[in-house]
């Protein structure tokens, strides 16, 4: 069975909770992604996404450059093991209607899988079937 360590990304961007979401967002558009952890006193407390910013900010109409990201995050962080197996992911993401989902080896944070990632897994199956 696939390990998700193969199909996750392995570059981690985080933030401070502190800093605003205008912020975040100019820093998920300069990386290209979707998600950044939040950190404070140097533990991720959080995930801040797209998501977040259009439905905690955008749509109650706040403003980004003094809303902090810890008031708009994701609190419940789910995590994943990376030996686990893609179908286990899959199903975690799934169950919990998860757009992204970060991967630990032990406590060590090693990844962020998101749907995205999940179709390179399908095209490899497909690949297969096919």
């Amino acid at each position: 069975m696939d390990p998700v360590s193969d199909y996750m990304v392995k570059v981690v961007v985080d933030i401070d909770s502190e800093t605003s979401v205008k912020e975040a967002a100019e820093k998920l558009d300069t990386c290209g992604i979707g998600s950044l952890l939040v950190k404070k006193d140097g533990h991720y407390v959080g995930m801040v996404s797209e998501m977040e910013i259009t439905r905690q900010l955008v749509a109650q109409d706040r403003d980004s450059k003094i809303t902090s990201v810890g008031d708009i995050m994701n609190s419940e962080v789910d995590y994943i093991d990376q030996e686990e197996a893609m179908s286990r992911a899959i199903a975690i993401m799934r169950e919990k209607r998860l757009r992204y989902l970060v991967v630990r080896d032990g406590e060590t944070v090693t990844g962020i899988l998101s749907v995205k990632d999940l179709l390179a897994f399908y095209e490899k199956w497909f690949k297969l079937i096919l």
